[in-house]
């Protein structure tokens, strides 16, 4: 039973990709603290790895067409095995969904309204994610193509005011670390956010065909690859080696933006434009975690668990990681490793699995 009825274009993925991908402009210090100057060369690197990632996806959807993750598992594996499969991808999107979720609320209250408790800004953030949600996950994709003429309007304009403050001697010298620094740095954007497009596998079935969706998906990851590279490249050539050293490379160098003494506090719509594609990632990942538990509890509505699972996000991300540092830390180390657990192998065994029986059946024939 389908519990989704609205559909999508193959545009709005692609667009939804693409703002999905954006919002994670705020954790590319993960990316700097390991590559330093060349992390902009890491958008690619990352990308083509991300590639391979969606090409499973691709060739699983192709396979089952109009069929979500989770109802792909249970062909696979079966029921119990593949709801054991997928209860682990329940927990992989709502873990990210509190990781954002945590992340964006350090975001307001370290840069905007540090008087604010924390736990505040949360619930605020996750009740109006839930609204999204409920208001159905077609208008939301939809509205991705305006937010992604405007993320990129933000990101060319923020761009070209800080052309003054670019130093081209700070991107030297190149391509001098260690190789293992570039892997890692290609594993860790392949993982964060690039991999992350796995939560587009509950939406491809809203296409109408499964197998246009890791077309689309592609595209949205080129699209989202150019601009990470873009934006990269304008924090180190602005911040130097002291883009490794903030917190939020991206939200320090849009405060260098100061034309004639007029166009000042550029970082404050820099803000906004964040928040909100924040929002729009976050539903997106709610979206996942409530269609898969619909489908899980075979619920003929996910509807009703809305609330509870934003309830699981709200209180998941004020205990997902007890300080910044420490969250900087786990995202340049261990986490593309449990990431990958989920975007590579888990979806690697399925594919697997189909193609022995499909082996196997043509063997008895």
């Amino acid at each position: 039973m389908k519990l989704e009825k609205g559909s999508i274009s193959g545009r709005a993925l692609i667009f939804a990709v693409f703002c999905f991908m954006q919002g994670t402009m705020l954790r590319s210090a993960f990316i700097v603290v390991v590559t330093k100057n060349d992390s902009w060369a890491m958008a690619f690197t990352g990308l083509l790895g991300s590639l391979l990632l969606t090409a499973i996806y691709a060739a699983l959807l192709r396979r089952f067409q109009e069929k979500n993750l989770f109802e792909i598992n249970e062909l696979v594996f079966g029921p119990v095995v593949g709801k054991v499969f997928s209860v682990l991808y329940l927990f992989f999107f709502l873990s990210l969904a509190a990781l954002n979720t945590h992340d964006i609320g350090d975001f307001v209250v370290g840069y905007m309204m540090q008087e604010t408790p924390l736990a505040a800004i949360i619930l605020l953030f996750v009740l109006i994610c839930v609204y999204a949600v409920r208001k159905g996950i077609a208008n939301i994709v939809r509205l991705s193509t305006v937010l992604c003429i405007i993320a990129m309007s933000a990101v060319l304009i923020n761009t070209v005011l800080m052309l003054n403050e670019i130093q081209p001697g700070f991107i030297k010298p190149l391509f001098q670390l260690p190789l293992g620094k570039y892997v890692q740095g290609t594993i860790t954007v392949a993982a964060l956010p690039m991999g992350e497009v796995l939560a587009f596998t509950m939406i491809a079935p809203m296409l109408g065909k499964n197998k246009k969706a890791g077309k689309m998906m592609a595209y949205g990851l080129v699209l989202a690859a150019v601009f990470l590279g873009i934006v990269l490249l304008r924090d180190i050539l602005v911040l130097g080696p002291m883009a490794g050293v903030f917190r939020l490379p991206s939200y320090e160098s849009v405060r260098y933006v100061k034309l004639a003494g007029i166009l000042t506090r550029m970082e404050s719509l820099y803000a906004v434009v964040l928040i909100i594609l924040y929002v729009f990632k976050v539903s997106i990942l709610l979206y996942a975690c409530v269609l898969g538990l619909a489908q899980l509890v075979n619920f003929k509505s996910y509807q009703p668990l809305t609330l509870i699972c934003g309830a699981l996000v709200f209180f998941y991300s004020l205990f997902v990681y007890k300080s910044v540092m420490e969250h900087a830390d786990w995202g340049a180390t261990v986490a593309p490793i449990f990431s990958l657990t989920f975007e590579l192998v888990l979806p690697s065994a399925a594919l697997v699995a189909v193609s022995i029986k499909k082996t196997i059946r043509l063997r008895e024939t």
